[in-house]
């Protein structure tokens, strides 16, 4: 298990400055707060859609937006 500080980040929850330490196993990577006991997992596939194939040449086609 390797523990990392990540300079300058600030917790989500209650704003401490350079509290946030990385945690990376070979599974896995998650975040914590060492002044609150924030985590926060990183997520393990990226939601990405392959962007469209235009019609024509020059026409731009975009993706919809996420609600």
């Amino acid at each position: 298990m390797k523990r990392r500080f990540i300079a300058g980040a600030k917790c989500p929850k209650c704003q401490a400055q350079d509290r946030i330490v990385m945690i990376s196993t070979e599974n896995d990577e998650w975040i914590e707060c060492i002044e609150c006991d924030y985590t926060d997992k990183r997520p393990t596939e990226v939601d990405y859609e392959a962007p469209a194939v235009p019609d024509e040449i020059g026409v731009i086609q975009f993706r919809p937006r996420k609600k």
